[in-house]
């Protein structure tokens, strides 16, 4: 099995798997000498470096991308001025860095004092404990090094930068995805394609018909590419550039993507019907509301839904609004509810979590661990392709709803403080950042977009002439 998904992912021609394979260290290469050289600031490096994760190391693994690469040198730089007194953690951030371990410690606990729910392959017990560890340093500090550097430049970096370069790499990306459907659809041209960007896996899945290429750009997936051209939109709409937002649908339509149309219905609610609402923390929890409200509707509703796309499959705007989330909601092969809260959850991913979840409630406060769902026991992902490889304890897991992600591995009480820390906004905020932060938010509880909150929240947290009070050292740094 493992090799099969292999396959799908790699290209079939060696000379394009070594150019995707070379092209992360290539970018992020680039992208660094760049911003030494003051070409281009922090923000523009991670958010370039991330608009090209189509190009991977995926024989060393999938998220050995240019980001991944521009992140970690931002680590060790922020690591060295933080050893030298250059720069100190503020207290509520200081919280945030060791939630990670008092997670740990609590699971170790559990596990030791109470009960231990997990399966471990036969010589991986010890991966259990360390796997966090691997996981703080390669995916958590490279975050809050990234915040660092984004106030370090605060006086440069305002909202309306972010802005610029959020549309710049839209515009961008509109072209890399025209030549993507030319090299598909006219060209028919498998190689090209793979250079541009595309996966082989989606065009096995494509026809000669226009609305069957999931574009992608050179983003990582469809999904994170409709989810970046969700968050542009609005940017978009703000400046009055009604055409480029027009494109931006259409390219997001053409992800064939459900994230992009819950995004767009987080949009419409939120610059719309609750945009008057001060609060932005009300913001999220309203807008939130409403939309699991609809999900509760919608889902009461599925078998009208799912008749009525029987009746017009055939149709192209059912089968672009229609065929994923039926799949989602139908029930009749896999005889096995996967609707929580309304929502129809991914049974290959959130679904087999959620069960453990049921059969050990208490993990709740403390969530298995970052990087642990490998020793979620196999039986919870029966029926699914990898259900083998979780047998042999092959195989990651990572939730694409990252409300959910960090409630499943750190515990209900760190997302709480998650959303306390990370929903600060400076007073006199203009009405339009605040909406957009709480659309973050809200896209954020349906998309992994980890790198867009953490600057929206810096950004929406800090005016660009607020210096933050420093320690008694007075360092040159302060975050």
């Amino acid at each position: 099995m493992a090799d099969t998904i292999y396959d799908i992912l790699v290209s079939s021609n060696i000379y394009v798997e070594v150019f995707k394979e070379t092209m992360p260290l290539v970018i992020a290469g680039a992208l660094l000498h760049l911003h030494y050289k003051n070409r281009i600031t922090a923000l523009e490096a991670i958010l370039y470096a991330f608009a090209t994760e189509a190009y991977t190391m995926l024989r060393v693994g999938p998220t050995f991308t240019a980001t991944f690469f521009v992140s970690i040198a931002f680590m060790f730089e922020q690591l060295h001025l933080l050893i030298k007194g250059q720069i100190y953690v503020h207290r509520k951030y200081l919280l945030l860095l060791i939630l990670p371990a008092l997670s740990s410690f609590a699971i170790f606990l559990i596990v030791q004092l109470y009960k231990d729910p997990f399966y471990y392959p036969p010589g991986k017990q010890t991966a259990f404990y360390l796997r966090p560890v691997y996981f703080y340093v390669k995916t958590y500090l490279p975050l809050f090094a990234i915040g660092a550097k984004i106030l370090q430049d605060k006086e440069q970096i305002t909202f309306d930068f972010f802005s610029g370069v959020m549309k710049k790499i839209a515009k961008f990306s509109f072209v890399i995805a025209i030549l993507q459907i030319f090299c598909q659809i006219i060209l028919r041209n498998e190689t090209l394609g793979e250079i541009l960007g595309l996966q082989r896996r989606y065009m096995i899945e494509a026809s000669t018909f226009v609305f069957s290429v999931r574009v992608q750009a050179l983003f990582g997936e469809p999904k994170v590419f409709s989810a970046f051209l969700s968050l542009c939109i609005p940017l978009f709409m703000r400046d009055k550039e009604y055409r480029m937002a027009a494109l931006a649908i259409v390219m997001g339509i053409l992800t064939v993507s459900q994230t992009f149309w819950i995004n767009m219905l987080s949009a419409t609610l939120v610059f719309m019907l609750v945009s008057g609402i001060a609060s932005t923390r009300l913001k999220i929890a309203s807008t939130l509301g409403i939309i699991i409200g609809l999900f509760l509707i919608i889902a009461e509703s599925k078998e009208y839904f799912i008749k009525l796309y029987a009746k017009n499959q055939n149709s192209t705007m059912y089968q672009l609004v229609f065929k994923r989330s039926v799949y989602r909601y139908d029930n009749e092969i896999w005889q096995k509810n996967n609707v929580i809260l309304g929502m129809p959850l991914q049974r290959d991913m959130e679904l087999p979590v959620v069960d453990f979840f049921k059969d050990q409630p208490y993990l709740l406060l403390s969530g298995y661990g970052a990087g642990n769902s490998t020793f979620i026991p196999a039986q919870y992902f029966f029926g699914q392709m990898n259900y083998e490889n979780r047998l042999n304890g092959i195989g990651g897991h990572n939730l694409n709803m990252r409300w959910f992600y960090i409630l499943a591995e750190f515990g209900i009480f760190s997302l709480f403080i998650f959303f306390f820390i990370l929903t600060q906004t400076k007073p006199g905020i203009l009405p339009f950042e605040s909406s957009y932060f709480a659309f973050i938010w809200v896209c954020f509880f349906f998309s992994q977009i980890d790198l867009f909150l953490i600057i929206t929240a810096l950004l929406c947290a800090y005016d660009p002439d607020e210096a933050p009070s420093l320690s008694v050292y007075k360092p040159e740094y302060s975050y």
